[in-house]
C-alpha cells in the first residue's frame, strides 16, 4: 500500500542549499513516503502562503534576509503552531537550533550533515510527533472536561441522593417515635416507600445515562421504524393511561446501538405524556433525510411547550422545570437523551411545536445509506 504523500515548504534564500535537500529528498524516495516539496526564500513569502495553504511539516532555515534567529521561528510557530517545523542549520547556530526545539520545533538538522535518509526521516519523525503531541493534548482537555462534569456531577448527586434519603430518615424516626398509633406508622411508611421508589428509578436512570457513553463505531443498521414499534409496545399502558395518540411517518434506518436509540425515543414518547396540557396528548414521530448522510427525527407534541430561555438547559443533568411533587421525574431523562445523540455523532434541541402549542424534539442520527451524490 503507497504511503501518503509529505506536502513540506522548504523556507531557504539560499539556492544552492534549496537544490541540495531537494536532491537529498529525490534519492531518498524510494525508502519512503514522496515529499512533495515547494521552496520560498522569504519569511514574509512563508507566512503568505501558509496562511491559505496546507502544509505536513516545514523546512526552516533560521537565517532569511528578512528575519532573525528568533524573530523566524517565533513568527511562523504563531501563524501555524500546529505546523511540523524542522529547523535548518549551521554550525554556528547550532546553540540556538537547541533552543529552538525548547520553543516549539520538532527537530534541527546541520546542513552540513544532512543526508536524504536523514532528512526523510526527520520530517517523518517530526510529523508523527506533532501528531502524538496534538492527540496527548486533545485527551487531556478531554480528561479535564470530564474531571469537570464529574465534579458538578458529584454535587448535583450529593443533593439528589440526600433529600429522598432525610425523607426515609424522618419518616423512619416518626414511625418509631409512634409506634402505638397505626395511622401515622401508614403514612409515615408509606412517603418512605415513595422515597425509595425514588431513588430506585434515580439508581436505573443513572445506569442507563453511564452506558450511553457506549461507542457508536462498534454499532449496527437500526430500522428506526422497527424501534418506534417496540417503543410504542413497551409504552402501551402509558399511552392508555394518558389517552395519548401516536401518529407517525415513516422513519429511516440509521447506524447506532438499538438499545440506546430504544431508550431515546422512549424517553421523548414518555416526556410528551408526562407533560401534556389540557387536551388528550397527540405525539407526532416523523424524520426526513436529505441524502447527506444524516436524518433529522423530530417527536412533536402538542403539550406545555418550553420557554426560549429554558431550551438549553432542559438537557442538563437533574434540571426540571417542573415541580417534582405535582410532576414526578429524575430530572435525568433529556440528558440521557443528549448523551445517546451526541455519543452517535448527532445533535439535539428543542423547538415550538409547527402549529399550535407543544414542542419539536429535534435530533440527527447517522443513516445506514451513504450519502447521495449528485452530479452536475
Amino acid at each position: 500500500m503507497p504511503l501518503t504523500p509529505l506536502r513540506v515548504l522548504l523556507v531557504e534564500d539560499d539556492p544552492d542549499h534549496a537544490e541540495l535537500i531537494r536532491r537529498h529528498l529525490d534519492r531518498s524516495r524510494a525508502k519512503g513516503p514522496a515529499i512533495l516539496l515547494e521552496r520560498v526564500d522569504r519569511l514574509q513569502a512563508a507566512l503568505d502562503l501558509l496562511a491559505h495553504r496546507d502544509f505536513d511539516a516545514l523546512l526552516l532555515d533560521l537565517v532569511l534576509p528578512d528575519g532573525g534567529l528568533e524573530s523566524t521561528l517565533d513568527a511562523v510557530l504563531q501563524a501555524r503552531p500546529e505546523l511540523p517545523v524542522v529547523v535548518l542549520t549551521s554550525l554556528d547556530d547550532l546553540d540556538f537550533a537547541a533552543v529552538a526545539v525548547q520553543r516549539g520545533a520538532q527537530d534541527y538538522l546541520v546542513k552540513s550533515e544532512i543526508t536524504g535518509e536523514i532528512l526523510s526521516r526527520s520530517l517523518r519523525y517530526a510529523v508523527e510527533r506533532k501528531a502524538s503531541q496534538r492527540q496527548l493534548r486533545a485527551y487531556a482537555a478531554l480528561l479535564e472536561r470530564r474531571n469537570e462534569e464529574l465534579r458538578r456531577f458529584a454535587h448535583l448527586m450529593a443533593h439528589e441522593v440526600r433529600n429522598p434519603l432525610n425523607v426515609v430518615s424522618m419518616n423512619l424516626t416518626l414511625a418509631r417515635r409512634c409506634f402505638d398509633r397505626p395511622e401515622i406508622v401508614s403514612e409515615a411508611i408509606e412517603q418512605a416507600e415513595g422515597s425509595v421508589k425514588g431513588l430506585a428509578s434515580l439508581v436505573v436512570d443513572l445506569l442507563h445515562f453511564a452506558d450511553a457513553e457506549a461507542d457508536p463505531a462498534a454499532g449496527e443498521v437500526v430500522p428506526m421504524n422497527e424501534v418506534l414499534d417496540h417503543c410504542l409496545l413497551v409504552l402501551r399502558e402509558t399511552l392508555r393511561e394518558g389517552h395519548a395518540r401516536v401518529e407517525r411517518s415513516p422513519l429511516p434506518a440509521v447506524l447506532g446501538q438499538r438499545t440506546q436509540l430504544d431508550h431515546l425515543l422512549q424517553n421523548l414518547i414518555c416526556n410528551a405524556v408526562k407533560y401534556r396540557g389540557d387536551t388528550p396528548p397527540v405525539i407526532r414521530v416523523e424524520a426526513d433525510s436529505p441524502g447527506d448522510g444524516w436524518a433529522t427525527f423530530r417527536v412533536i407534541d402538542n403539550g406545555r411547550g418550553i420557554a426560549p430561555a429554558d431550551r438549553e438547559r432542559v438537557f442538563d443533568m437533574f434540571c426540571r422545570l417542573h415541580d417534582p411533587r405535582r410532576i414526578p421525574g429524575t430530572g435525568i431523562g433529556l440528558a440521557f437523551c443528549k448523551r445517546v445523540v451526541e455519543a452517535h455523532g448527532g445533535r439535539i434541541w428543542v423547538e415550538s411545536a409547527p402549529s399550535g402549542p407543544g414542542s419539536a424534539f429535534c435530533f440527527t442520527l447517522p443513516t445506514a445509506d451513504p450519502p447521495t451524490v449528485t452530479s452536475s
